[in-house]
């Protein structure tokens, strides 16, 4: 994958493998995409698909033993994969930055909020306790905190749900960070204010210019905010392509799957929604054919004896892993 001046980020040949009492884990295999400027990309799949150890390992934040990463990750030029902790702690912050699933557990709950942002600017920047104090106010002015100035004193406990994720963004934008991954933002949120949190999310990336990968298990999430979507099972890209490619024409029948257990407008009031039979692979057993074989509808013998690898549908830069595709004609419209 070749790397210009206009690419934030490439990805390439990315694996992540945990060490086990049961055998070695890859969690992530063979991922390989990139991120342009100020775009905007959704990693969608369920649980235990990979997605978060992928966002992690992209960052660099995985542990020190018992796991092995082997591939690229070019973060803006500079390569995140075998560097040192000390040089990746240079760049976090001011290049990448992560939203977490669960505020409560990203933020010290017996330490003012104030004081968790103003941790941030004076350990990265080199701020005074008065300059990072008052920009702190400013970021929480930013990421719509009302009365930024009394908040500043408040505790996590104090805050909604929506106010601690809020305070989240806030300390990930405290560096002006060029790339902000966005993990689960909304999880346990109510409709509300996940509209007002994704909303937030896409005014911030305009105002502030930044790239963003949006990760999460909702395909409705990344419907409208995404340029381009990259679905994920079993730790593998299954396909990836523009987000209109994906719900209009996509040819994986995971994806399929994935759009039918959403909930639509359309439907009928009261209409079940349709599960995928089964449950995901153990990682630790993975057969040597295509991992969503079991779970498939369209399954031949093929696919339970040789992994598909991606390849290229009819529009340009729509890839799919599947040895059955979908034909295009049956696509759900992404509107």
């Amino acid at each position: 994958m070749s790397v210009t001046p206009e690419k934030l980020l490439v990805v390439n040949d990315l694996s992540t493998t945990f060490a086990t009492a049961g055998g070695p884990l890859p969690a992530v295999a063979n991922v390989s995409f990139d991120l342009t400027r100020n775009e905007t990309i959704g990693i969608v799949g369920e649980s235990g698909s990979g997605k978060t150890v992928l966002s992690r390992t992209i960052m660099g934040l995985q542990p020190r033993t018992n796991v092995a990463v082997t591939g690229s990750v070019l973060l803006n030029g500079n390569e995140m994969v075998g560097t040192a902790e000390s040089v990746k702690r240079g760049l976090w912050g001011t290049e990448v930055a992560m939203v977490f699933q669960d505020p409560m557990t990203s933020l010290n709950p017996v330490m003012r909020i104030g004081k968790q942002i103003d941790e941030t600017l004076r350990v990265r920047l080199g701020m005074s306790k008065q300059d990072a104090k008052a920009r702190a106010i400013e970021l929480l002015e930013l990421v719509g905190i009302p009365s930024p100035s009394q908040r500043y004193d408040a505790f996590p406990g104090q805050l909604s749900g929506g106010m601690r994720q809020r305070v989240v963004i806030a300390i990930a934008l405290a560096c002006s960070p060029k790339l902000l991954m966005a993990d689960e933002p909304t999880t346990g949120l109510d409709v509300t204010i996940q509209a007002q949190i994704l909303n937030l999310l896409d005014e911030l990336k305009e105002r502030l210019h930044m790239s963003v990968v949006l990760v999460t298990h909702d395909l409705g999430v990344v419907a409208t905010r995404t340029s381009r979507i990259v679905v994920m099972y079993a730790g593998r890209i299954v396909e990836i392509g523009s987000t209109r490619d994906v719900f209009a024409n996509h040819r994986m029948p995971y994806t399929r799957a994935l759009l039918e257990s959403s909930p639509k407008v359309s439907n009928a009031s009261h209409t079940r929604l349709i599960t995928i039979p089964g449950r995901p692979p153990n990682l630790l057993k993975l057969t040597q054919g295509c991992s969503f074989a079991p779970r498939c509808a369209y399954a031949s013998d093929k696919c339970h004896q040789e992994r598909p690898e991606l390849q290229g549908a009819d529009q340009p830069g729509h890839s799919f892993a599947c040895w059955n595709p979908l034909p295009t004609t049956r696509g759900d419209s992404a509107s």
